[in-house]
C-alpha cells in the first residue's frame, strides 16, 4: 500500500531576522492535516519548530542550520521508501536568493553572511529524493511578510529537478502573513485544497496548483490590497495530471492518467509509462487490472528491446564480445501475478459524429436541443443566456448563481465539449470557448495561470473591457452591439453572463472574478480537449 510521508519545518523566531507571527502555528495546522486527514504514522512525520519536543531518537527538532542538516544528510542518506509513495516537505518561514540558488533560511540563518548558515532548496531535494519514493512534494511559503518587505524576497527562479514545487509567492513577491484570519495567505488556501472533497477536488497536481492559484491572489487582494500569486515548477512536466490525493481522486483522473501512461507507452518511454501506471494503480486501490497487465507488459517490452547480446564476427573469423547490456528495470513482486478469473470489459465504440452536426451528450442529463435551436438561428444573446444557465445547472451552482474554479475544474467533459462544439459548428468557428482559448494564449495568457493584466487585454479585444475608461461593460451594453454575427468581435461570445449581487445588472466575465474563472476554464478544456 503506497504511503504519505512528511517533512515540516515552521519557524517564527529568527536570531538575525525580523520574526514571523504564524508560520509555527501553520506548521502545526500542516502537522494535523498529515496526521488526521492523510494518516501519516507519527514514525512517519518529521516535525521542526521553535519549541518542538525531542524525537523518538532523543534528538533535538528546533530548526537550526545544525539540525536541518543532520537530519537532512543522515535520514536520507539511503532509499527507504518505495515507487508509489509521497514524500512531502512543507516549510514555513524566511527564505532568499543567493549567487542564482535559492536558500531556505534556518533559525540561526543570516542575510548578511549568505549563503553560510543558508540551505539551499537544491540540496534539500538531492537529499528527499534520494529517499526511493517517486512522488516528491514540496510546499514552501517563505518570503514571509506581514507588510514591509522582509529579508528573503525572490525564490523560485532555480529549477529543483524531479520534483513537484509550490512557493507561496512569484519570485518578484513576498508571501503574506494575515492578522485577520491568523494566518499566512498561501497555508490558508493550502489546507483549503488539500480538504477539499467531491467533484471540486485537488487530488491532481493541475487542479491544486490552479486552485491556489486562483485563490491566494484574492484573499490577499482582500486583506492586503495586493495580488499574491504563488509558483509553481512541474519537473518534469508529465506529472502535470499525477495524483496526489489518491482517496479524492474521480474516476475521470484515473482515466486521464491512463491515457498519460498509455502514451507513454506508445513513445517507447518506459521508465515514464512504469511511474504512471503506478499511480493509475495507486489512485485505484492496488486492484486496477489495466495497471497490473500494463506492468507486466511492460516488463515484456523492455525486454524484448534488451536482446541478449551475441558474439559478433570479425572480418578475420574471431568473435568479438559485444557492449555488455543493460536489463531493464524490475517489475515489483506485487505486480507480477496473472490476473485469473477476471475479464477486462469491453471497450465501448465511439459513437460516429456526423459532419454537419454536434452530438447532444450530457453526463447531467441536460437537453441542449433549445441551444442549438437557438445557435442556428443565430439568437446569440439567448443562446448566451441559455448557456450560462446550461453551465449552472450542470454545476448545480443555480442557488449562487455564478460559477467558480472549483465548480470549472470539476465541469464534466462531456458537457464542455457539447456547450464549446454547438458555439464553434454554428458561429463558424468565430465563437467558443475553445476559440476564446486561443485568443488568450496570443495575448501572452499561459494555461492555468491567472494573470489579471492579460486577462483584461484579452477582455478589450473581445469587447468586454474598455480600456480607456478602465471599466467593464455591462451586459446590456455589450449586447446591444451584438445583433448578430457580423457586429460581434471573434471570440466574444459565450460570455458567462452573470448577475451582479449588489447591483442587480447582468455583467460579463469581468473583474477578478472572470480572470480566475477564466484561467480555470482554460485548463479545463485542455484536459477535455474540445
Amino acid at each position: 500500500m503506497a504511503r504519505n510521508y512528511a517533512v515540516i519545518v515552521g519557524i517564527n523566531d529568527y536570531d538575525e531576522i525580523s520574526p514571523l507571527k504564524y508560520a509555527k502555528s501553520d506548521a502545526e495546522r500542516m502537522r494535523d492535516f498529515f496526521m488526521q486527514d492523510l494518516g501519516v504514522s507519527p514514525d512517519d512525520l518529521y516535525f521542526f519548530t521553535d519549541d518542538s519536543p525531542r524525537n523518538v531518537q532523543g534528538r533535538k527538532t528546533q530548526p537550526t542550520y545544525g539540525t536541518l542538516k543532520s537530519f537532512l544528510g543522515d535520514r536520507f542518506e539511503n532509499s527507504f521508501l518505495s515507487a508509489g509513495d509521497t514524500l512531502w516537505f512543507y516549510f514555513s518561514g524566511h527564505g532568499m536568493p543567493c549567487e542564482g540558488r535559492d536558500y531556505l533560511l534556518p533559525s540561526d540563518g543570516n542575510p548578511r553572511t549568505m549563503p553560510a548558515l543558508g540551505i539551499a532548496i537544491s540540496d534539500v531535494t538531492e537529499r528527499l529524493r534520494r529517499s526511493g519514493a517517486d512522488n516528491v512534494v514540496m510546499l514552501i511559503d517563505a518570503c514571509r511578510s506581514d507588510g514591509a518587505k522582509n529579508a528573503g524576497m525572490g525564490i523560485g527562479e532555480e529549477k529543483q529537478q524531479g520534483v513537484i514545487t509550490f512557493f507561496s509567492c512569484s519570485p518578484s513577491q513576498v508571501s503574506y502573513e494575515i492578522d485577520e484570519i491568523g494566518q499566512g495567505a498561501f497555508t490558508n488556501v493550502l489546507l483549503e485544497a488539500l480538504r477539499i472533497q467531491g467533484e471540486g477536488n485537488c487530488a491532481t497536481v493541475e487542479r491544486f496548483a490552479n486552485y491556489l492559484k486562483a485563490r491566494v491572489p484574492l484573499l490577499t487582494k482582500r486583506y492586503k490590497n495586493y495580488v499574491q500569486s504563488p509558483y509553481v515548477k512541474i519537473e518534469p512536466e508529465t506529472k502535470l495530471h499525477y495524483i496526489l490525493l489518491p482517496k479524492f481522486a474521480n474516476l475521470s483522473d484515473i482515466a486521464l492518467l491512463r491515457e498519460n501512461a498509455l502514451e507513454a507507452e506508445n513513445e517507447g518511454d518506459y521508465d515514464l509509462a512504469f511511474q504512471l501506471w503506478l499511480r493509475v494503480n495507486v489512485a485505484a486501490g492496488g486492484t486496477d487490472i489495466k495497471a497490473i497487465k500494463a506492468f507486466q507488459r511492460l516488463a515484456n517490452k523492455q525486454s524484448a528491446s534488451s536482446p541478449q547480446p551475441r558474439d559478433a564476427v570479425s572480418s578475420s573469423g574471431s568473435k568479438t564480445p559485444s557492449s555488455p547490456q543493460v536489463s531493464p528495470p524490475a517489475v515489483p513482486k506485487e505486480f507480477q501475478r496473472e490476473v485469473i478469473g477476471r475479464k477486462t470489459p469491453p471497450v465501448s465504440p465511439v459513437p460516429e459524429v456526423k459532419k454537419n452536426s454536434v452530438e447532444l451528450v450530457s453526463a447531467k442529463g441536460i437537453d441542449y436541443r433549445e441551444l442549438e435551436k437557438l445557435l442556428k438561428a443565430k439568437e446569440w444573446r439567448k443562446a448566451d443566456e441559455l448557456t450560462a444557465k446550461h453551465m449552472l445547472k450542470v454545476a448545480n451552482r443555480e442557488s449562487q448563481g455564478y460559477l467558480d474554479e472549483a465548480s470549472i475544474n470539476a465541469f464534466p467533459c462531456e458537457d464542455l465539449r457539447t456547450i464549446d462544439q454547438l458555439w464553434v459548428h454554428y458561429s463558424s468557428s468565430k465563437f467558443g470557448f475553445s476559440i476564446q482559448k486561443k485568443l488568450w494564449l496570443e495575448c501572452g495568457g499561459e494555461i492555468g495561470k491567472y494573470d489579471y493584466e492579460v486577462w483584461k487585454k484579452f477582455a478589450a479585444k473581445v469587447g468586454w473591457y474598455h480600456p480607456q475608461k478602465d471599466d467593464w461593460r455591462t451586459y446590456t451594453e455589450f449586447m446591444n452591439d451584438t445583433k448578430n454575427a457580423q457586429n460581434a468581435l471573434p471570440s466574444s461570445l459565450p460570455t458567462l453572463v452573470r448577475k451582479n449581487v449588489y447591483s442587480g445588472e447582468f455583467v460579463v466575465w469581468g473583474w477578478e472574478w472572470g480572470a480566475c474563472v477564466f484561467s480555470s476554464l482554460t485548463s479545463r478544456l485542455v484536459k477535455c480537449n474540445p
